[in-house]
């Protein structure tokens, strides 16, 4: 009967875990401490922290990883030393945060069955007694010891009782206090729990004297890791549009790119009939995917354009496909993969329609963006057909080629959500993706794409300063943010990736390069894959690589001939391509990022609002650069402004 009950107390508790609440877009690393490695991921930062950081968790042992759990579900998990942070898409979005039962577990892997041994006979004087598993939880000493410790420490679950807390965290006791050897080989005086061991050391500090056991380290065996999307290549992409390719051709050799997003395959060129597929309707296309892949970069293929025969709403081919329509969607997908998965076109990365946020009812009928978003549904924003056509492209696209991977959509984001409940300005479009999520399309995606533009400014950082993002960190870094807060509460943790990005003179304006917009974008190209590496962005696209692209954010000119942004590019490529960041630049008035790379640190730092400031150097540099390269006198400080600063240091110190 014992057994009866305490199963029932432990499938009851599974559903127990920390409220998801909004990370930083970075992760949390380490890189002072030895022998730690992994960072802590952004889907598990605030988790993490608000629950009691190092000395409950310890520090990361491993990547994002997949785990076969107790019912023979895939999860993606994160493991720590002392457990093992859990994603459950599937719980109520409140609750999809978990740990492991690791007491528990580590138990079963050597045998030990707690319950063959006798229970206590009753409540003690002074301690917790746990009538469900017959122990109680007493002090080694006056007002230390296992109970306080359990007393004071708890998942912090608005609405649960202090008690009901700390048992969320550690459970139930599932032995008596005694003696046994840990890890290390010391004689510890040791309680096993559900998802702890207590172990007593009276030879430590009074507040020290508490620690849990490594369990996490203890039971992490290989990982089952999460596929290595970028497969050894560097975060730096570029947008080629269609109809442009062979005149950027060489350009696109010459920059080094990884990465290349094309916009794109039109299903209504191919499909303008019903069941009728003339293929013969992308013959440009498929020349322009041969040379793209023949460079070395990876071909991104964006496929939109509703058939008229298949839209939802009339005369929008940029907008959501009949529900009776989506298996002929299907069927096209599947050929379409077939066809263009292989060589020559080698296309792995398929990315299901451009801005599907922005509403149809602002967005022309053909445009090549949007508009699955609906401003009549306040609810979720058209989010939920999105959500089906999702639920049927996506097992097409991977019966086709199960390596192909599926991206949402690039994201417009015109304006957020948390940015307008404080100004009490609308913003429905922002709740698009959520939509998306609560009607089950999460599970039907592989990677989460963003777009994030910003006007120029003289002497400014606009994308810092986006009138709607600045408060969560800018265009690039606030969007960023706000996504992986979704995808959290909503239990994922997807790869993201900002698949449009630039600096924008206003509508062309002529009065932009006369006052610095080329040099400008030169350093924005620095600061975004600054920015890049240090969010653990899959990678980020420049739109475009041909020019003069949407409102002169091209790195080439009209002439198809390098501007000042394509040297910054080639440069920053060439420094940070197999770079790993190590840590933030934390003097005031400064945004910057140190990284590791196989030829030494380097710092990637800025005036984080324009005016001066003076940068004492952490080591001896051994070249100091601007954005495009060009060597600067080396000092040991410098005077730095909006401009990036780019220095190579002599050695990967701490």
């Amino acid at each position: 009967m014992q057994r009866i009950i305490l199963l029932c107390i432990i499938m009851s508790l599974l559903a127990w875990a920390s409220p998801v609440t909004a990370q930083s877009a970075a992760p949390i690393c380490f890189p002072d401490v030895p022998l730690i490695d992994n960072c802590l991921h952004p889907s598990f930062t605030a988790y993490w922290r608000d629950n009691g950081g190092l000395p409950v968790f310890g520090y990361p042992i491993g990547p994002l990883e997949q785990f076969v759990g107790d019912e023979g579900r895939t999860l993606t998990v994160q493991w720590t030393e002392r457990n093992r942070l859990e994603l459950h898409p599937t719980n109520p979005p409140a609750y999809r945060i978990q740990i492991g039962r690791m007491g528990a577990e580590a138990l079963a892997r050597v045998g030990r069955d707690p319950f063959a041994d006798p229970p206590d006979p009753g409540p003690q004087p002074g301690c917790l007694w746990f009538p469900e598993t017959g122990h109680n939880v007493c002090d080694q000493e006056p007002g230390n010891g296992f109970r306080t410790y359990w007393q004071n420490n708890g998942l912090r679950i608005p609405g649960l009782s202090r008690y009901a807390q700390s048992l969320a965290l550690f459970g139930y006791p599932l032995t008596a206090p005694q003696m046994e050897r840990n890890a290390n080989g010391d004689l510890v005086l040791t309680q096993w729990f559900e998802r702890a061991r207590f172990e007593w050391h009276p030879q430590n500090p009074a507040r020290s004297r508490v620690l849990l056991g490594l369990l996490g380290r203890e039971l992490h065996t290989s990982p089952q890791p999460l596929p290595d999307l970028r497969n050894g290549r560097s975060v730096f992409g570029v947008e080629i549009n269609r109809g442009t390719v062979a005149a950027t051709a060489t350009q696109l050799a010459e920059l080094g790119a990884d990465w290349v997003r094309y916009n794109g395959i039109r299903w209504d060129e191919v499909e303008p009939s019903r069941g009728v597929r003339n293929w013969a309707a992308l013959q440009d296309v498929e020349t322009e995917l041969r040379l793209i892949s023949a460079s070395g970069a990876v071909p991104m293929v964006i496929v939109r354009g509703t058939p008229t025969w298949a839209q939802a709403q009339p005369d929008k081919s940029c907008g959501p496909i009949q529900a009776e329509a989506l298996p002929d969607f299907a069927a096209f997908l599947r050929e379409l993969v077939t066809r263009y998965s292989q060589p020559p076109y080698n296309v792995k990365f398929w990315e299901l329609g451009n801005e599907p946020d922005a509403p149809f009812q602002l967005v022309g009928g053909d445009a090549p963006f949007g508009c699955w978003g609906d401003e009549s549904n306040s609810d979720n924003y058209g989010g939920a057909a999105y959500a089906e056509m999702l639920k049927v492209a996506y097992p097409a696209i991977k019966a086709a080629d199960p390596q192909a991977q599926v991206i949402f959509g690039g994201l417009l984001l015109a304006c957020s959500p948390d940015h307008a409940v404080r100004t009490n300005e609308p913003c429905h479009a922002g709740r698009f993706f959520e939509g998306v999520l609560r009607a089950g399309g999460g599970d039907y995606f592989d990677i989460l794409a963003y777009h994030a533009y910003a006007y120029f400014a003289v002497h400014r950082d606009p994308d810092r300063e986006h009138p709607s993002w600045a408060e969560g960190g800018g265009a690039t870094l606030g969007k960023l943010a706000y996504l992986r807060s979704v995808l959290a509460t909503y239990g994922y943790a997807k790869p993201v990736i900002m698949n449009e990005g630039a600096l924008l003179c206003y509508r062309s304006s002529p009065n932009c390069r006369p006052n610095g917009f080329e040099e400008a974008k030169a350093d924005a190209v620095a600061r975004l894959y600054a920015r890049t590496l240090a969010a653990d962005l899959l990678m980020s696209h420049w739109y475009t690589l041909n020019g003069p692209g949407w409102q002169e954010g091209g790195l080439l000119d009209n002439r198809q001939q390098p501007q000042a942004a394509f040297g910054a590019f080639r440069f920053l490529r060439q420094q940070l391509g197999a770079a790993r960041y190590v840590r933030a630049v934390d003097d005031d008035g400064l945004e910057g990022y140190r990284f590791r790379t196989p030829g030494g640190d380097v710092i990637v730092v800025w005036s984080s609002d324009g005016k001066e400031r003076t940068f004492v150097l952490p080591a001896q540099p051994r070249a100091i650069y601007d954005a495009t390269g060009q060597e600067l006198p080396i000092t040991d400080s410098l005077i730095i402004t909006i401009a990036p600063r780019i220095i190579r240091l002599a050695e990967s110190s701490p």
